[in-house]
């Protein structure tokens, strides 16, 4: 990655965070209860292992 490639992604992280900070409470809950809902559907698609995972 190049310098100016990564001044693109963090300039842009920097305006999805006060974007963010922006939101109503309501509305990040929201967003919360989706990415709940996405690591359910991927942590269930994925194959079981035989060994637990560390906490």
């Amino acid at each position: 990655m190049t310098s100016w490639e990564s001044k693109a992604v963090l300039d842009s992280k920097k305006k999805l965070r006060t974007r963010l900070a922006t939101l109503p409470y309501a509305e990040k809950l929201r967003l919360l209860e989706a990415m709940r809902e996405r690591h359910r559907a991927i942590s269930a698609a994925q194959p079981k292992s035989a060994v637990a995972p560390l906490k």
